[in-house]
């Protein structure tokens, strides 16, 4: 049996019930021995699909172009091809998978240097997703 594990949930919409956060018990995340395939990764930039306004510092949620990962697959942030107004952090969706599933990312965390409003089609950076599978 393993140790349990906790994930925090990162949704915005939590403020409006009176939360700043969702903590949820998960199973299934144990180590998992992967093999990657290089031969086959993808550059995929991570582009805005709303308007979301920023003060300077803050960092927030914001949807994006669906990006599909496959099961067992990796995401890594790529420091070439990223946004002037601030620094992605991660994508994700709303509902936890497990790194065995196929997801689609539709939202990023991305934080602002500036207070501007990112736009629909805005670049917030870009990801390479390497093709994995379970050894």
């Amino acid at each position: 049996m393993s140790e349990k594990i906790y994930v925090i949930s990162c949704r915005q919409d939590l403020s409006g019930l009176g939360m700043d956060r969702m903590r949820s018990s998960v199973e299934g995340l144990d180590e998992a021995v992967i093999s990657l395939d290089w031969s086959n990764a993808r550059l995929v930039p991570v582009v805005a699909s709303e308007k979301v306004p920023f003060q300077e510092g803050e960092t927030r949620i914001v949807p994006i172009r669906p990006i599909n990962v496959s099961g067992y697959s990796m995401v890594f942030q790529s420091f070439y091809g990223s946004s002037g107004m601030g620094d992605l952090g991660c994508i994700g969706c709303s509902e936890l998978k497990m790194h065995s599933e196929d997801r689609t990312a539709n939202m990023a965390m991305f934080s602002s240097r500036i207070k501007a409003s990112v736009l629909s089609g805005d670049l917030l950076g870009q990801v390479l997703i390497v093709e994995g599978k379970k050894k």
